[in-house]
Parts: structure tokens; C-alpha cells; sequence
């Protein structure tokens, strides 16, 4: 039997809710096998049966799984702006205008594959208005997109977690030497008030 396969080469050629289940499957299960995963990379990603999948041919899978792989390992810098259908969505302009209840949605939802899109539903929002390359988004909206965006390129969500991650790390990074800063102040100033009084503790 000849099958027609389309196999994705890239993130942006994968919808999150793909995405979404091939991480929820994996993620857990250490004891999976390369077969098993190659037969679960052909379900999820190019829509094939178990029977059908194991009619390929072994050096065929290789090549398709090579190519999975390939399209998994990307780490896009953030996309700000995607179409999907007729719509064009923008990645909040100012993540430090978002209200609390905003903020709760993301906070809830971006830590969990399962409810990624609905964290993305926050982030990214149908553009109102456009100058260039500034624009305005649509105020939010609760679950209105949550569905939508199960539908979105894959690219887009890992682009705005990454970017997250990087945001992460540099604050912790400014944070951290912001304290060592303060601790060199501290000690530079300990040392002084030391000195003035002749031997500090000793002194006293």
C-alpha cells in the first residue's frame, strides 16, 4: 500500500495542539522505547495509524524522524506577529500594562503544556490597529481565543516561552548583582566604620 506522508520541517508547520501532545506524551515516560516514539512522532505529526506506520519502510522512518527532530530542536526568538485564518494576532506590546488578572491567566497556565493556549490566548490578541511596525491588540478577553490558538504555529508559543525563559534569568541575573552590589557596599562600609573606630568590636 503506497501512503502519502507530509511530514512537517519545521515548528512553524506544526499547530500547538500537536505540539502539545507530543510533549504531555513524552515528558513523563522515561521508559519509552525508540520504536514506540517513532510510532508516536508518525501519529502526531503526520497523521498516520499504527498499522499504517509500521508498513514504512525502516531507513523511510529514520528519514522522517530525522527530520521531526530537526523541526523539534528549533528555538525561534520571539515572533510578535502571526495570521491564522484571517486574523492577525501581536504579542503584547507592553507586558507592563498587563493587569493583575492577566498576569494570573499567564501565571496559571504558561508552566503546563496542557493549558499552553490558554496562556497564549494573554499573550497574543487580534491586532486592532497598526502604524509600521507598532500596533495595538484587542482588549482581553477571557477564553474567547483559547480554542484559536490550540491552532497556531508551534514556532510562536516556544518563541514567547523562551522568551520568558531569557527574561527569567536576566532579572534573577540583575538581581543577583544588584545583592552583590549591596553586600560590597556593606562589607566596604563595615570595614570603614571598622577602621574609625579603631578595631570595631574590639574598640567597643
Amino acid at each position: 500500500m503506497k501512503l502519502d506522508i507530509r511530514v512537517p520541517t519545521s515548528l512553524n508547520d506544526i499547530p500547538l495542539h500537536q505540539y502539545q501532545k507530543f510533549i504531555t506524551t513524552f515528558q513523563d515516560d522515561e521508559t519509552l522505547t525508540d520504536e514506540y516514539a517513532a510510532l508516536k512522532m508518525l501519529e502526531i505529526f503526520c497523521g498516520l495509524k499504527t498499522d499504517e506506520s509500521l508498513q514504512v519502510k525502516v531507513s523511510d522512518i529514520k528519514k522522517i524522524t530525522d527530520k521531526l527532530n530537526k523541526a523539534l530542536s528549533e528555538k525561534p526568538l520571539l515572533i510578535t506577529r502571526f495570521k491564522l485564518g484571517g486574523t492577525e494576532f501581536g504579542f503584547v506590546p507592553q507586558l507592563d500594562d498587563l493587569s493583575f488578572g492577566e498576569f494570573v491567566d499567564i501565571e496559571n497556565n504558561i508552566g503546563d503544556w496542557e493549558t499552553m493556549h490558554k496562556a497564549m490566548a494573554v499573550l497574543y490578541r487580534p491586532v486592532t490597529q497598526r502604524v509600521g511596525k507598532k500596533y495595538e491588540i484587542e482588549d482581553y478577553r477571557g477564553d474567547s481565543w483559547w480554542d484559536a490558538m490550540l491552532n497556531m504555529p508551534a514556532s510562536v508559543a516556544v518563541s514567547a516561552i523562551n522568551f520568558f525563559f531569557h527574561l527569567e534569568n536576566d532579572l534573577l541575573k540583575a538581581t543577583f548583582h544588584s545583592l552583590d552590589q549591596q553586600e560590597t557596599k556593606v562589607q566596604q562600609a563595615a570595614q570603614t566604620i571598622s577602621t574609625d573606630n579603631g578595631g570595631g568590636i574590639t574598640h567597643l
